[in-house]
């Protein structure tokens, strides 16, 4: 029986993140909807009208999905262009390379180069990004095709096979999609309402950091970016609470989230809770705070864009020639896929072609985030291949007309729709799922009876998957604990910066959470790495930085900022600076001793720097 309940209790995390993530939520249901009814109308469209790579039409509902109308326009318009832009990027390249592989394959090289390296640093990096994969994709299916004149022909397919989908998709979501900003608004709602369940159930810890993760990026969207910055500070503020809070004080927090849940709903301030006379420093600071997000939800937005202190964008980032990561990344995404493109070409076997669909999507900046990828991609397809598979022996012999075949698209799009609509630790797994599905299922204009199809799609991504994992494992590899590192150690600057300068404490703040949601991803991603890579010293603990911060915004905010001692938590700034050098660096952080002492427990102030010198400490000692 021991052995059986390890087994169980090894299972637990898994089926607990799976009801998690694919548990029902407010908005859920309708965006899975409005992805199915895209996929079937394109189905029906495609079914009607014999053209060419249905499979492809379908799963481009799910690539121009997006949560927002204003998202999936921008994602629409980004397809139209690249399209527009391969296409005709392979009929000028056609002219001259169509015969000659000594051509052809430095020229399917060269533009996978310049679409991976443009795709990390080029402002317009998604458009030339999917403006190369069609190129490549179309030059790889050269051998296949008869004569000059269809490999024209299906060329200009390739146009309506991508804007007709994004076409339905975005006419869908006009009609029933969101605006940001109520996106942004639900967002909102959903993090106040986990909160108060956790407070009222204890279950506070560990969630703080997935919550900051849903709401940095609804900054953009919302038309109240105040708010959400206020509800983030918040959620640092509540670090610094003791594991687990006290009872009585989670009583009086879940009675604050309420009357923010009011205020947002009702547009009405709400009365706060009383504060006892012996409050700690912590709960001083998450009382004005929450005070200060109930006025921000009972306020009208004034009618001006979230980020008026905006820069505006640079056509290319600032490292893009200097920083070796950014050319590096293109060669090894090149070099796989002239790997799988040679496999499959020497083998004979050209319906490994989905070998490069995968290399394209699947390649990442880091091991983390592409073997996390890879376990999406490889779970997704097999799910969808068994679906398809299925569908193709017991299902589809009973069909008819499309009508039927159209029900079929609706119920697993539906699904893989479901999937989709995850948080980014699972959400790719359903866009394989339908990938996997309508490559198999949609194979001719007529009911779908080889399994053949369906098998050298499924081994096609079997085969990129472990081609990137190799190339990406061996060639300059780029840890995602590198990146782990770099977003601690902007962290620890920006809570210097707030420890140092109180009249920047709102950008230093915002500074502090973004990076500290950097963390919080990384450090997810660092786990599919496993040992493949060396192992890293001197990184701070996670967890350590978040109290930290949490005693930070206690201590450098209202209303104690005015009567600690400047002096001792500036000095605790100057020692913050030294360590995010040395964390950067990969060095040891420097002695805490000569930076700062701790502050004597008396008033409410002298006992807040007492826990930030505490937590500074904390930090300094996880390094070891």
């Amino acid at each position: 029986m021991a052995p059986l309940a390890r087994h169980v209790e090894s299972r637990t995390p898994f089926l607990a993140f799976l009801a998690q993530e694919l548990a029902p939520r407010e908005g859920r249901g309708l965006a899975a909807a409005r992805i199915a009814a895209g996929c079937t109308i394109t189905v029906a469209i495609a079914m009607t009208f014999r053209i060419p790579l249905a499979a492809y039409m379908a799963y481009m509902v799910f690539l121009a999905s997006k949560d927002d109308i204003a998202g999936t326009a921008r994602m629409v318009v980004a397809a139209c262009l690249a399209i527009t832009l391969g296409v005709l990027f392979s009929l000028g390249l056609a002219q001259i390379s169509l015969g000659d592989p000594a051509i052809r394959l430095p020229a399917m090289a060269l533009t996978t180069f310049l679409a991976m390296f443009s795709a990390r640093t080029f402002a317009l990096g998604p458009i030339s990004f999917l403006a190369g994969f069609i190129v490549v994709t179309m030059q790889s299916v050269v051998d296949q095709v008869p004569n000059p004149e269809a490999f024209t022909r299906l060329t200009l397919w390739l146009w309506v096979v991508v804007v007709v989908p994004v076409a339905v998709t975005m006419l869908i979501n006009l009609l029933f999609g969101l605006a940001a900003s109520a996106v942004a608004e639900r967002g909102v709602r959903k993090v106040l309402t986990d909160l108060e369940a956790a407070l009222t159930g204890g279950e506070i810890a560990g969630r703080l950091g997935e919550w900051r993760a849903i709401l940095v990026p609804l900054i953009e969207k919302s038309r109240n970016p105040a708010a959400i910055h206020r509800l983030l500070d918040v959620l640092v503020i509540l670090e610094a609470y003791p594991d687990p809070i006290p009872p009585p004080e989670r009583t009086r927090l879940s009675h604050l989230v309420r009357g923010c849940l009011g205020a947002l709903e009702r547009r009405k301030l709400v009365t706060e809770a009383p504060l006892e006379t012996d409050s700690t420093p912590e709960a001083l600071a998450a009382t004005r705070a929450f005070a200060d997000l109930q006025r921000e939800f009972s306020s009208t937005p004034a009618p001006q864009p979230a980020h008026t202190e905006q820069k505006p964008r640079q056509l290319f980032v600032p490292d893009a020639l200097s920083n070796p990561a950014h050319w590096q990344f293109a060669l090894k995404t090149t070099i796989a896929i002239m790997i799988v493109y040679g496999v499959y070409t020497m083998l004979d076997w050209p319906g490994l072609l989905t070998s490069i669909v995968t290399v394209f999507f699947v390649a990442l900046g880091s091991v983390g985030e592409t073997v996390h990828k890879l376990t999406l991609r490889i779970s997704g397809a097999l799910i969808g291949g068994l679906i398809a598979g299925l569908s193709i022996v017991f299902v589809l012999p009973h069909f008819t007309d499309i009508g039927q075949l159209c029900a079929l698209t609706a119920v697993v799009a539906l699904f893989a729709g479901w999937v989709t609509t995850s948080s980014e630790r699972l959400s790719y797994a359903g866009m394989q799922i339908a990938l996997a599905f309508f490559m198999g299922m949609l194979q001719t204009y007529s009911p779908a009876n080889d399994l053949t199809v369906l098998r050298d799609r499924v081994v096609g991504i079997l085969l990129g998957n472990v081609v990137m994992t190799v190339v990406f494992s061996s060639l300059w590899p780029e840890s995602a604990i590198t990146r782990l590192r770099g977003a601690l150690a902007d962290a620890l600057r920006a809570i210097a910066a707030l420890l140092r300068s109180p009249q920047n404490a709102e950008t230093n703040r915002q500074h502090t959470v973004e990076a500290l949601a950097r963390a919080d991803n990384f450090k997810a991603l660092s786990q599919f790495e496993l040992q493949m890579l060396p192992r890293q010293t001197h990184l701070p603990e996670l967890h350590s930085i978040e109290r930290l911060a949490g005693a930070a915004f206690v201590a450098a905010g209202e209303p104690l900022a005015r009567d600690v001692d400047a002096r001792a938590v500036a000095s605790l700034g100057d020692w913050l600076d030294l360590a995010a050098h040395a964390t950067a660096e990969d060095s040891a952080l420097p002695s805490l001793a000569e930076a700062a002492t701790t502050a004597k427990s008396g008033t409410a102030a002298q006992t807040a720097v007492s826990k930030l010198t505490f937590e500074t400490e904390h930090v300094a000692n996880s390094a070891q």
